[in-house]
């Protein structure tokens, strides 16, 4: 990449020939024009850029909403990204980390209670809808949770016993409305 310092190319944008011309910071930046080999059309390659086209979609919208643009400006100075766009594109493409603990006297039976972790780094997550499931897949209970005021913890309380109980299905309320299962195999006993 070369710096275009003469005044006959300050305002041309776009590509002449071979050659890209941009502005980044009031200066005209000249490159080659890419150049693509063998590049296939994957299948995974399809997905990733159908996602990023939601998470743009998404981002648009939000812009459009006063509060959300509010929100993911505070965010956009907090992740040290340009813009409340850019803030909105991550936070949608960003996938939260969820966990479960049980107490180790934990048998799925009435009353138990599960504490359901979901965090993701500074975005916020008010509220996700867990359904716990047999190994068939089968829905033995749903229920919609909100969080405890720090928005990362939840509780689950079996209203039932769920001896064929194997795992969760957590579905957040984040952009995408991501899906996490967890097995009953990868629970995390707590000490009391």
């Amino acid at each position: 990449m070369a710096e275009a310092t003469s005044t006959l190319h300050k305002n041309i944008r776009g590509a002449v020939g071979d050659l890209i011309f941009r502005n980044y910071n009031g200066k005209t930046i000249v490159s080659a024009r890419p150049v693509y080999k063998n590049e296939t059309n994957t299948e995974a390659r399809r997905q990733a850029r159908a996602r990023f086209s939601d998470a743009a979609l998404f981002a648009s919208h939000a812009m459009q909403n006063p509060k959300q643009k509010a929100y993911y400006q505070q965010k956009a100075r907090q992740l040290k990204l340009p813009n409340a766009y850019t803030a909105a594109i991550t936070d949608y493409l960003r996938k939260a980390k969820a966990t479960v603990i049980t107490p180790s006297s934990f048998s799925a039976r009435k009353g138990d209670i599960i504490v359901i972790r979901v965090s993701k780094s500074v975005f916020k997550i008010a509220s996700i809808k867990v359904m716990a499931c047999d190994q068939q897949g089968k829905v033995l209970s749903e229920q919609a949770l909100t969080g405890t005021q720090d928005q990362k913890i939840f509780h689950f309380t079996f209203a039932e016993d769920f001896p064929d109980f194997d795992k969760l299905k957590i579905t957040t309320d984040e952009p995408g409305d991501q899906e996490y299962t967890i097995h009953r195999s990868a629970f995390r006993r707590s000490l009391i």
